[in-house]
């Protein structure tokens, strides 16, 4: 029963034609001027906006129908400037939020248009009229729309949303409850699809993420240094063609540089403008130390402008080349002309680089501020920590009523830094001023400064980053290493949301090739599995350790689907662990952790539950070239300590675990053979020993061929 001091709380005034759009208490002051007023055309949210990576929306009133314009806006209002009553959000077992983000918001209030659209097209002209048996007539057509599941079950939380709020505002419009908040839902939802999410969203292929992760490596570790001097020298010319002042030695330096030049009818410095090639004026200025007028009488004197139009020429910065690729200078010398677009891929490869390495969310990569991972201090032994990434989260941060925080809160536990990841940030740095973000719109948007506060967006990101592929692929062409050609991914653009799954998908399966060569994987988990991380499978809600646990699952199931078929097929198998991995793959519970459902926190519970089985999951090893049917008493890999999966990078032979297939024993012989190729041109010490392992790894082939057993050896 709702009490009168309840509704006292939660019923809201009726707002005048000049009352704020958004309350003062919930104005972020960097946005407060852009607050609206009740009667306006247009309700700017960004008053509501702190996350920086947020593009800043609107509500645009001209799409709602004027017959209902009022009622939809006084709802809006209620909506933005007060929050649902606790008793209704316990009702439905806080499936929805009190109060929205800003983004959302705009979403939610665009679909209440879109059911006025349609009452206005039906002949109703008033909310009032919209009862129960016209909203069941609106849902079903919602469901029949040919729109996904998810969809629609978020379309009509949005409608209960309105009848909740109208009842809030100071003049109810009446409209009806709507029949699936009373009923269940279930009738008005199309059959299930594809829900989105973490758990739908498809990794990168190993093909294009290893190229991809080797240059964007390469760009923050071997070539930063270069870039940045580039930009403070092209900086320093632009500023000085500004400022100099005329002198005879700038006239003379003025003549001595370009009197050859037009004297031989070689190029000239050129710099695009408009798509047009034109003299490089301001280059020529700052090389010279002539001033704007000395360079603009040369120009007139010699008809510069026509003559670099036909034989434009390159304007090469006064700075050496330290960075190397295969030990040779990446380039001979970096232009005038490209060094903001430099600059601009090296903040692109930064992000690659953390966002791939870490499992952040985009949002909170670009929400990285200066000083975020400070180099950690020794501790009373001596000994040095791991890099911390102090950082704030925006899709989960709630107050103690649900309500969306804008700002976003700080996480409990910080996000571990392996060492490319710090080299990015220090990178990030040095393009920043301190105390600000490290992807700041202003410091990153060199060409083309846009107003406004905050980071980059993600839609600018995700140019970018197809924008660091083509460029990348050009320098490979040119270096002629055909190998780091960054292919198309099969599923498409590159995008920033896929990278967390990516990094889950390939530390889940250890795959070789570039990646491999660029990240140990083992590492990695490592990493992600210490204490200050929250320990595998046990992370906050947000952290990567739920996908984590959703791709490994994932992987094991795979393995042993992939053994039971060989096996059933006249693969031999063998190893201390074979019987039982057969048994397991071929009785054993599966993971069914590809069928799409809308409840995550069940598939990663199913997915954790399942690695919890102790001697009954089946992890591949390609690079120890073995299964591993991890029973933690009998892993030698465990002896140090107690541990819930096994350190595959750290498999010891005679483990009771093992378990091997016909195609490991030919890998085997393979690698041994390629081990013996690489004694024969090394010298005798390094020679012998790589001769012994390639013995050792036929032993493990041999021995697979004698112990082997395979379907037929088996009753059914």
């Amino acid at each position: 029963m709702t009490t009168a001091l309840e509704v006292d709380r939660f019923r809201l005034p009726l707002p005048n034609p000049t009352t704020p759009v958004v309350p003062a208490r919930l104005v972020v002051g960097e946005h407060a001027h852009l607050n609206g007023r009740y009667k306006d055309p247009v309700w700017p949210m960004a008053p509501l906006t702190a996350n920086p990576s947020k593009s800043l929306e609107s509500i645009h009133w001209r799409h709602c129908p004027a017959a209902l314009d009022e009622e939809v806006r006084l709802a809006a209002w209620t909506m933005i400037n007060g929050e649902l009553r606790p008793t209704f959000l316990k009702a439905r077992g806080m499936r929805i939020r009190g109060r929205l983000s800003p983004g959302t918001t705009v979403q939610v209030v665009k679909e209440w248009m879109r059911l006025a659209t349609w009452l206005e097209a039906r002949g109703i002209f008033s909310l009032g009229e919209c009862d129960s048996s016209v909203l069941h007539e609106y849902g079903v057509h919602l469901r029949d729309g040919g729109n996904s599941r998810t969809l629609v079950e978020r379309w009509l939380g949005w409608l209960t949303r309105l009848w909740a709020f109208d009842q809030l505002s100071g003049r109810s419009s009446g409209i009806g409850r709507p029949p699936w908040d009373e009923v269940g839902v279930d009738d008005y939802l199309p059959q299930e699809t594809s829900s989105g999410g973490e758990n739908t969203t498809e990794p990168l292929s190993t093909a294009t993420m290893g190229p991809l992760l080797v240059w964007a490596m390469r760009m923050v570790d071997d070539f930063a240094d270069d870039i940045l001097a580039a930009w403070a020298e092209s900086t320093r010319l632009v500023s000085a063609s500004k400022t100099n002042r005329a002198s005879p030695e700038g006239q003379a330096a003025l003549e001595a540089y370009l009197s050859p030049l037009i004297s031989a009818g070689t190029s000239l410095p050129a710099t695009e403008h408009r798509g047009q090639q034109c003299f490089a004026r301001a280059y020529v200025i700052g090389m010279t130390g002539a001033s704007a007028r000395q360079v603009d009488t040369f120009n007139e004197r010699h008809g510069l402008t026509e003559a670099a139009a036909e034989r434009p020429g390159p304007c090469p910065l006064a700075v050496p080349v330290t960075g190397r690729i295969g030990g040779a200078p990446w380039r001979e010398a970096i232009d005038f002309n490209e060094a903001a677009s430099l600059m601009r891929h090296l903040g692109t490869a930064a992000f690659i680089v953390c966002a791939y390495l870490t499992g952040m969310r985009p949002e909170e990569v670009l929400g990285m501020s200066y000083g975020c991972c400070l180099d950690p201090e020794p501790d009373e032994d001596g000994n040095i920590g791991r890099h911390l990434i102090r950082s704030r989260e925006w899709k989960s941060a709630t107050d103690e009523d649900g309500n969306h925080l804008s700002a976003g809160v700080e996480r409990e536990v910080p996000w571990v830094a392996i060492t490319p990841v710090v080299n990015a940030i220090r990178v990030l740095e040095r393009m920043v001023p301190a105390g600000h973000l490290l992807f700041d719109h202003l410091a990153h948007d060199l060409k083309f400064i846009r107003p406004g506060s905050g980071s980059l967006k993600l839609s600018a990101m995700r140019t970018r980053i197809e924008d660091f592929v083509a460029w990348a692929n050009t320098k490979a062409d040119a270096q002629g290493r055909p190998d780091e050609v960054i292919p198309p991914d099969p599923l498409g653009n590159i995008g920033t949301a896929r990278f967390r799954r990516s990094l889950a998908w390939h530390i889940a399966r250890r795959p070789g090739g570039l990646v491999a060569l660029a990240i140990q994987y083992g590492h990695m988990r490592t990493a992600l599995n210490t204490d200050v991380s929250g320990g595998y499978g046990t992370r906050s809600r947000g952290g990567i350790h739920d996908v984590l646990a959703l791709e490994t699952a994932l992987a094991t199931a795979e393995t042993a689907a992939e053994l039971h078929e060989t096996f059933e097929a006249g693969g031999g198998v063998s190893g201390p662990a074979a019987r039982r991995a057969l048994l397991e793959a071929a009785n054993g519970p599966r993971f069914e952790g590809r069928e799409v459902t809308r409840n995550f926190a069940r598939q990663y519970k199913a997915a954790r539950e399942h690695l919890a089985r102790d001697g009954a999951v089946l992890y591949d090893n390609p690079h120890a070239l073995l299964l591993c049917l991890y029973k933690q008493d009998r892993a030698l890999c465990a002896r140090d300590g107690a541990r819930d999966a096994p350190t595959l990078d750290a498999c010891v032979p005679g483990c009771g675990n093992i378990v091997r297939t016909d195609g490991h024993a030919i890998d085997l012989r393979a690698r041994a053979d390629f081990l013996d190729k690489q004694a024969a041109h090394t010298p005798q010490p390094v020679g012998d020993r790589l001769r012994v392992n390639a013995d050792k790894l036929r032993s493990f082939a041999d021995e697979h061929d004698r112990t082997r057993i395979t379907r037929q050896e088996i009753p059914a």
